[in-house]
């Protein structure tokens, strides 16, 4: 007997994970003219669990708030390998069945509306997944659909046809290819922002002078080593300063930095805010 068909379609992931469900009921003219939320689905899950997904006219954006899953797909057997703050557009379309291994702290939006099938047609087609640069500077811009409460429709709107547009666009473009050990830098980078990095660090591990390092990492990703560092760190205090009741300080050690002074400066940097302003303003 293979490893799924120990698991059976009846175990439900919804079921196993006290999942929380928030519906959106937006009015006939919105929901004919724009793109708009359907359900916010949160909660956690804990693996290996057997999960059926029926089909659903909608694409889901799911968040992993903190672990990792790793999926498999089938009949397909297709994996999918889902990180710690990642960020994922999701296909809910076709009915399908997967084993879910791993625990991870998750939020599944699903969304609908004009547009959609065209959207979906620019996407890689067969594609479950399409990850969203976590670096990407309007990642964070997407935290206000993940809310409970009512959103104005055009904000939500604006957020959800600038992400498909923005995926359909640099799928459209013809990929870059980065060497190996760019592409390890730019993966620690993201998964392991709290940790301390250094040039000399990289240098020492790479075997690659830091001059070449850093030109080489810039002229694939657009902006420098430390630079992509600081905006993973800023990207995931954004998250904590919206979900969380830490303080400052707490935070900026969280994300990975020793000093809060360094934090708050990089912080307004990146978003034009201080942490404070951040969190009192809304979003």
């Amino acid at each position: 007997m293979t490893i799924e068909e120990n698991y059976t379609l009846s175990l439900s992931l919804l079921s196993k994970s006290g999942m929380n469900l928030t519906s959106f009921h937006p009015e006939a003219e919105v929901r004919d003219s724009l793109l708009h939320r359907i359900a916010l689905e949160w909660g956690s899950v804990t693996g290996p669990v057997s999960y059926y997904a029926p089909q659903r006219r909608a694409l889901g954006l799911l968040r992993l708030k903190s672990g990792s899953l790793h999926l498999t797909l089938f009949p397909s057997g297709i994996p999918a390998p889902l990180s710690e703050s990642g960020l994922y557009l999701v296909d809910c379309r076709p009915a399908r069945r997967m084993l879910v291994r791993g625990r991870a702290e998750y939020a599944l939006l699903l969304f609908d509306g004009p547009g959609l099938d065209f959207f979906c047609r620019q996407l890689p087609q067969g594609m479950p997944f399409w990850r969203i640069p976590p670096a990407a500077p309007w990642a964070g811009d997407l935290l206000p659909l993940f809310g409970k409460k009512e959103e104005s429709p055009i904000l939500c709107h604006m957020l959800l046809t600038g992400l498909l547009s923005r995926l359909a666009l640099a799928h459209a473009l013809p990929p870059e290819t980065a060497p190996a050990y760019l592409e390890d830098i730019k993966s620690r980078l993201e998964t392991h922002y709290y940790e301390s990095f250094s040039l000399a660090a990289l240098e020492e591990k790479y075997r690659v002078n830091r001059y070449r390092l850093c030109r080489e990492f810039k002229s694939h990703y657009r902006t420098s080593p430390l630079q992509y560092l600081h905006r993973m760190r800023v990207q995931a205090a954004r998250s904590l300063l919206a979900e969380t009741n830490l303080k400052v300080h707490e935070i900026s050690y969280e994300v990975g930095y020793e000093n809060v002074n360094h934090f708050i400066a990089h912080f307004r940097k990146l978003t034009g805010l201080t942490p404070r302003e951040y969190r009192l303003s809304p979003r």
